[in-house]
């Protein structure tokens, strides 16, 4: 996959050296009117899916990282006008695709949450370090080593409440 790296709220650069108007390997886009908000441009939700069959293979390549529409469907049409793209698919198809919008957005760099589910239920950590959908987080009294990831659905900001049985069901007692 290549990627589409912002450079300014109107100019993107887009890493293709196959482009005949690559200028040291990227083609620059530029958007007349951004609509992105901060947190679409921090999780970019479009992506160019393109592909055809390649010496009797089917391939399907990728433009990842995109955070205007506008810029996608330049590229698209792009991919689609090009005469070297053409030569390499036979049946070329090109589409823009939206992902959605990065969930969770409560749980950003340095928030503080408790472990919902699986073996690390009931810890509480912090985000180090936040991904689409998990966060590589730093638990409570523990060195942050870098690997530990966790997925964001199973976190709250909230303490969970810890259950304890309050009375005895009296069924193991012996007679």
């Amino acid at each position: 996959m290549t990627r589409v790296h912002r450079m300014t709220a109107t100019e993107f650069w887009w890493d293709d050296t196959y482009e005949p108007d690559a200028e040291l390997g990227y083609v620059r886009l530029t958007c007349s009117a951004p609509t992105a908000d901060a947190w679409e441009v921090k999780f970019p939700r479009y992506w160019v899916a393109y592909g055809g069959v390649s010496t009797f293979r089917s391939m399907q390549l990728g433009v990842d990282n995109i955070a205007e529409r506008s810029i996608a469907e330049q590229i698209r049409d792009r991919i689609l006008a090009s005469p070297d793209k053409r030569r390499a698919f036979r049946d070329l198809w090109a589409e823009v695709r939206d992902t959605g919008r990065a969930p969770h957005e409560t749980f950003d760099t340095g928030v503080e949450f408790w472990a919902t589910g699986g073996p690390a239920s009931g810890r509480k950590g912090s985000i180090v370090i936040r991904n689409r959908f998990d966060a590589a987080v730093q638990w409570d009294g523990e060195p942050f080593t870098g690997g530990t990831t966790y997925p964001l659905h199973l976190m709250s900001t909230t303490q969970p409440v810890e259950r304890h049985i309050t009375y005895s069901m009296g069924w193991t007692k012996l007679r």
